[in-house]
């Protein structure tokens, strides 16, 4: 089966090379972030093909298409701006990052079957619980753009026809290897390690994120890249959200070290919507299978050994 990746070079592109079946020719795009000609070396992926292409570019993107030669049976669509807070600020470039580059691909590039890699950013503003048949107008530029690249690949399906089945898949967020220095996971990790043990915590700490372990998120998406012929859209998320008091904490016991967690100041606000949709797990048999003290133990070894 030909495959196109794109966003390869990121965190969650990284993991989806490692685990992906290796009867799958893979064509990984990426394009400012270097060294994955490297890492698909250095992990023996012989499937996989690294490719450089700016999708924001219609030329570029078209080049993409002759090099892989015939039209891909599969694309896993990862690309988008990695920094949805900064979507406020510099909203036509979230734009042109998250809508305008899927759409050049959808035109220049399409595959027979697209997963699209959007957002539980798109619950913006709601609060309770949440299904994607729930009603949303988020205002964040970057719930926006990735709404609108939901309508997009619908629109490529039902009526050009380019696309023949596709998954659009609201992804509530992971952790894990390879993951971004600035995420809190990494970041707090690195922290103790380095002998630091006061954190202080924006707010009272109570304060929910949805994440699960990256092998999970993966093995869900590589799950529905199979899924050929479907026509939906699901929430992907763990399902037990988890405070960030209690990040540190399992962190701290993981090392096994003492920590003193301060206070101080308020957070601008609190996600106050859950996923209620429980479509990966009941149609697709994807879901969180590695508790987050496990998963924080994986990442500590990855990071003790990088």
């Amino acid at each position: 089966m030909n495959v196109v990746v794109t966003g390869a070079s990121g965190f969650i592109g990284h993991n989806v090379l490692l685990r992906a079946p290796k009867d799958w020719n893979i064509f990984a795009v990426y394009h400012g972030t270097p060294g994955l000609e490297a890492f698909v070396k250095q992990h023996g992926l012989t499937n996989v093909r690294p490719v450089k292409c700016d999708l924001t570019s219609a030329g570029d993107v078209s080049a993409l298409a002759r090099i892989i030669g015939r039209k891909p049976d599969a694309m896993l669509y990862l690309a988008a701006n990695g920094d949805p807070a900064l979507s406020s600020k510099r909203p036509r470039w979230d734009l042109e990052l998250n809508t305008i580059a899927f759409v050049n691909t959808l035109e220049q590039c399409p595959a027979d079957h697209v997963v699209y890699l959007s957002s539980g950013a798109v619950y913006d503003g709601l609060q309770g619980s949440v299904t994607p048949s729930t009603a949303v107008s988020p205002k964040l530029p970057y719930a926006i753009s990735k709404l609108a690249s939901e309508q997009y690949l619908q629109f490529f399906c039902e009526k050009r026809g380019t696309v023949s089945s596709y998954v659009n898949v609201r992804f509530f967020g992971a952790y894990g290897p390879y993951e971004p220095a600035r995420k809190i996971t990494t970041k707090w990790l690195q922290a103790l390690a380095r002998g630091e043990r006061e954190f202080v915590i924006r707010g009272d700490g109570r304060n929910l994120i949805d994440f699960m372990h990256v092998d999970d998120a993966v093995d869900g998406f590589l799950a529905l890249v199979k899924a050929k012929g479907e026509r939906l859209t699901v929430d992907y998320a763990s399902g037990t959200p988890v405070s960030i008091n209690d990040i540190v904490s399992t962190m701290a016991a993981t090392l096994g070290v003492e920590v003193t967690i301060r206070h101080e100041g308020t957070v601008a606000e609190y996600i106050e919507f859950r996923s209620a949709d429980t479509t990966m797990r009941d149609r697709f048999g994807a879901g969180p299978t590695i508790s987050f003290a496990d998963g924080l133990k994986r990442l500590s070894d990855f990071l003790g050994k990088s």
